[in-house]
């Protein structure tokens, strides 16, 4: 009977440290794999868990990404995820002015607030780029409209986030494992200048981990690709 409730403790225990949808484990690496509208192979992107924090029920961490696109003569980008946790909420914000910075070859390195508030007057960035997880959200429950635009190229991007709803959990497995997650769809929509895209987006997230597996489709339901969640290195 001891054993058992140390074991229950210990259950609890881990639950209670991997209540955000993103892990906290500074080095981790999330391996994942996008495909086209035909399952062919695209792209193939590295996520390295960097400056990851927790404070009591509250969490930190920034996921460094560098994506590397199969057929493109540029072909590597890099960006930047920040997530937080307060107990009830993990928010994910994508850096939208750290590739811009390290396009035009600034220092990695000397990339700080300051940088990322000049990008963002240079790149003329307004709204709210962020999405929110709520601990306990329910299937149907709706998720606030959100929208954002820069300058990008010379040109006015608009991207508007709508429709959103929690879709209940579900399981999903993947060469990296089986992970229980929190299943979300919404409808983004893109402009530049006069001509417009929307797409029906599909993202399922699991505690500890972060996104999974992520499918578009258009709105007649053709699928425009996917991505997976390959494999996890952690690190001791």
């Amino acid at each position: 009977m001891r054993k058992l409730m140390f074991t229950v403790l210990g259950l609890l225990m881990v639950h209670s440290m991997q209540a955000q949808y993103f892990c906290t484990k500074q080095g981790t690496e999330l391996h994942y794999v996008s495909y086209d509208e035909a399952g062919q192979s695209i792209s193939n992107g590295t996520v390295t868990v960097t400056k990851a924090e927790e404070n009591g029920n509250a969490a930190k961490a920034t996921y460094y990404m560098k994506l590397v696109a199969n057929k493109a003569k540029n072909n590597t980008s890099y960006t930047l995820y920040d997530w937080s946790y307060d107990g009830q909420n993990t928010v994910c914000k994508q850096d939208l002015m750290y590739g811009p910075y390290v396009e035009a070859d600034l220092d990695p390195e000397k990339y700080d607030e300051k940088a990322h508030a000049l990008f963002e007057e240079k790149l003329k960035f307004k709204g709210d780029n962020s999405f929110v997880i709520k601990d306990g959200a329910q299937g149907g429950e709706s998720i606030p409209e959100r929208s954002y635009s820069l300058i990008s190229n010379m040109l006015k991007n608009e991207v508007t986030i709508s429709g959103a709803a929690y879709m209940g959990k579900d399981s999903i497995g993947t060469t990296a494992g089986r992970f229980e997650c929190i299943k979300i769809s919404y409808l983004k929509r893109t402009k530049i200048l006069v001509k417009s895209e929307t797409e029906r987006i599909t993202e399922w997230y699991a505690k500890g981990v972060g996104l999974v597996k992520s499918e578009s489709h258009d709105m007649k339901g053709k699928p425009n690709g996917k991505t997976l969640l390959v494999k996890i290195v952690r690190k001791d």
